[in-house]
């Protein structure tokens, strides 16, 4: 679809507009309308629209004013100028700066229509380039980001102004500029179950972030990372308060988001200035080691030159509660493993200058001693510690950290013990296989344990487990219920159908039938002449 946003001081004149022809059967959509030319200055800059209409006389700013700022704003915006004014010079202003067409009120329907019929194929190619373009420019700030972010994870030097001007096109690196790097992160409560969402209000939030960014700074990058949304930026002088009023602007825009979730809290953690590029990687050390302390510290702005982060404070889990952790999650004892995290967690707590980096080394100490445990109890998902790190990014505060690593592991717990019940039932399930198979044969509890692949002793205590009945037991139900069905036909004697049986002993038979049966196999044979 193309976008338009009609503009006109007289809201009859808009709602005529939006009325007149079928925009969407066109190929159009509205994404605005305006009543000012300030505010259809943003929603040009907002919506990023195809097509602006506009009358020529508008408060704000007249309507060439707005035509000359939002085509500086957007310049393959295109324009068609409507006015009730036949005045030469005001078409002549117009069609200096590129409008398509100008229309005179009262508008006619077969007009317009013409005009957007003949707009429409020369706008849809460039929209479709200007599509490819965008997603090859979103690729690049993706491959930089990425490329930053591995520099800080390394702790070392990000790429030279050289680098980003070859390998990026950045043109704009010039002696004096000033380079930081920043992570702006949305928080969300219960964020995991209202996935989609969550995933559309975050590429909303990204494209808020490349727009406000692309007005402040002369290059900029930024993607979206489970961290949050991670930014690179150089001006050719830096200005604090722009900055920071730049990052509010982008907080608020992103909490507007709120008719979509109960509650949402943006946070921008911004790192250290620098004077070259590839000093960057501190910066971004730095932005992500503030966002993580969100978690402790609640605060809407973080700045590192304000508040340097404290790289030297980390946490480091008992030995004794990380055995104790082992074993629960290796005995796949959730309870046990709750109170052990519950406790760990609430000893975290009151560790002095508890910052956001000691809480991740908690996770992710707690979450490698519940791996540990349970890896001796059977096979774990392998991206399962991948998700849980994940996980971690989404919590929002120190509480749901904890309640994250819990519902995780149990999860995990949970598939184990499904999979332990399925491989310890499998082998059952082959001992009766086996034993339909060979009961008429002089079977023993050895011969079937060797068969299902377990020695007797716990064999046996498995096949009570599972059955219900003691291997002996459930060969003579089987055998004597085999018994019956031949006893009910024709033309076989007792001693026939106890030798088909696996039984040799015709007096044993005898006894043991009617033990079961509480009639003789001769009587039951009666039966059913």
């Amino acid at each position: 679809m193309l976008r338009v946003v009609l503009a006109d001081d007289e809201n009859k004149v808009v709602l005529l507009l939006q009325k007149l022809i079928d925009w969407e059967s066109f190929g159009y959509e509205i994404a605005g309308t305006a009543n000012d030319g300030l505010r259809a200055l943003e929603l040009v800059r907002e919506k990023q629209p195809h097509l602006l209409i506009t009358d020529v006389r508008m408060p704000g700013c007249s309507g060439i004013e707005l035509i000359r700022r939002a085509k500086d704003l957007q310049p393959n915006l295109h324009f068609i100028v409507i006015s009730g004014y036949r005045k030469f010079e005001y078409a002549q202003n117009a069609l200096k700066y590129g409008v398509e067409d100008y229309l005179l009120k009262p508008l006619k329907q077969d007009e317009l229509t013409g005009i957007l019929l003949r707009l429409k194929d020369k706008m849809g190619e460039e929209a479709a380039l200007e599509f490819r373009l965008k997603k090859s420019g979103e690729r690049q700030q993706e491959l930089l980001i990425d490329a930053l972010k591995a520099a800080a994870d390394r702790q070392g030097p990000f790429l030279t102004a050289e680098q980003l001007r070859s390998g990026y096109g950045l043109r704009f690196l010039e002696s004096g500029s000033v380079f930081f790097a920043a992570v702006v992160k949305v928080d969300v409560a219960n964020a995991a179950q209202y996935r989609d969402g969550y995933q559309i209000m975050v590429r909303h939030a990204l494209e808020t972030v490349r727009r406000e960014l692309g007005t402040l700074t002369d290059a900029c990058a930024a993607a979206a990372r489970r961290e949050g949304i991670l930014v690179f930026a150089g001006v050719s002088e830096y200005q604090a308060v722009e900055v920071q009023q730049c990052f509010t602007k982008i907080r608020k825009e992103i909490e507007k988001q709120r008719d979509l979730f109960w509650t949402i809290r943006c946070t921008a953690c911004l790192g250290s200035r620098k004077r070259r590029p590839e000093q960057l990687d501190a910066s971004m050390r730095e932005a992500l080691w503030l966002c993580r302390d969100r978690l402790c510290l609640a605060q809407s702005w973080r700045d590192a030159e304000r508040e340097p982060p404290a790289f030297e404070r980390r946490y480091q889990m008992e030995t004794a509660r990380k055995k104790s952790v082992q074993a629960a999650a290796e005995c796949l004892d959730e309870e046990r493993l709750k109170q052990e995290l519950d406790e760990s967690h609430e000893a975290l707590l009151f560790q002095t200058d508890l910052n956001g980096q000691m809480l991740e080394d908690w996770f992710d100490q707690a979450l490698e001693a519940c791996l540990y445990g349970m890896r001796q109890a059977g096979r774990v998902e392998e991206q399962f510690p991948a998700e849980m790190e994940e996980s971690f990014w989404s919590c929002g505060d120190a509480q749901s950290v904890l309640q994250a690593l819990r519902e995780g592991v149990s999860r995990q717990i949970g598939q184990l013990r499904d999979e332990r019940s399925l491989r310890e039932t499998r082998p059952i399930t082959d001992a009766k296989r086996y034993i339909q198979q060979h009961y008429q044969e002089a079977l023993r509890l050895e011969d079937v344990s060797s068969a299902a692949g377990f020695n007797a002793t716990y064999f046996s205590t498995l096949f009570k487990k599972e059955t219900g009945q003691n291997f002996m037991d459930y060969l003579t139900d089987l055998r004597i219920g085999k018994a019956k069905e031949l006893l009910s036909g024709d033309g076989l004697s007792v001693q026939d159908v106890a030798e088909m049986v696996g039984y040799r002993d015709l007096k044993y038979f005898s006894k043991l039938f009617k033990k079961v049966t509480g009639v003789s196999p001769s009587d039951y044979k009666k039966l059913y002449r």
